[in-house]
């Protein structure tokens, strides 16, 4: 019994592609950089993004931003300057997209569309066609394999907080003991640590 439930565990660890979702991917800080679009993140597994979650240094939840809502209206230090967009990879057609996230007012769609095609460039895309929209504000799945960028005419791009900033799901499940399924792990659990 010992040797069967790590190797059931480390078979749905591999499968992730197929059925199991992330609650947050974590994205670099970039403090103010010289540059016009920076990578700052890659999904490994699929997500259905609610917004961005801030965490202080001891993983602490210390805000949360909902999609394309200015920071500072949450009372957010998060700096983003000026657009972060999530690029989905090409699908059948090989068409991208890329869902802008957040926009600040002074951004351009002149901007954007440069940044995404430098982005598509940046991945060997080239024969690929793209579309930029806005995110579903109440909340979208994104594919593995979708990359976080942020961008800016200014020729300085920032994103940047005190704590960690990660792209967020939903709040994980609450696990019920009492669910038939969940007590016969526990005790699967128990008595394989309690047998010597």
């Amino acid at each position: 019994m010992k040797r069967i439930l790590p190797a059931i565990i480390a078979a749905i660890g591999f499968s992730c592609p197929t059925f199991i979702h992330a609650q947050e991917q974590a994205l670099t800080n970039w403090p103010t950089q010289d540059g016009q679009n920076f990578q700052v993140g890659q999904l490994a597994c699929p997500l259905s993004v609610q917004g961005l979650n801030i965490r202080d240094s001891s993983g602490n939840l210390t805000n949360s931003i909902p999609l394309l809502t200015d920071p500072a209206s949450v009372q957010a230090t998060t700096q983003i300057g000026d657009t972060l967009y999530a690029l989905i990879p090409p699908d059948g057609t090989n068409q991208a997209t890329a869902a802008i996230m957040y926009q600040a007012a002074s951004s351009t769609s002149d901007e954007v569309n440069k940044a995404v095609q430098d982005a598509l460039n940046h991945n060997n895309w080239f024969d690929t066609t793209f579309v930029v929209r806005n995110i579903n504000q109440s909340g979208e799945l994104l594919p593995a394999g979708t990359e976080f960028w942020v961008c800016s005419s200014t020729g300085f791009v920032t994103f940047t907080d005190s704590g960690a900033i990660s792209v967020a799901g939903p709040p994980a499940p609450v696990a019920d003991a009492s669910d038939p399924g969940i007590a016969s792990l526990l005790s699967l659990t128990n008595s394989a640590t309690a047998t010597p």
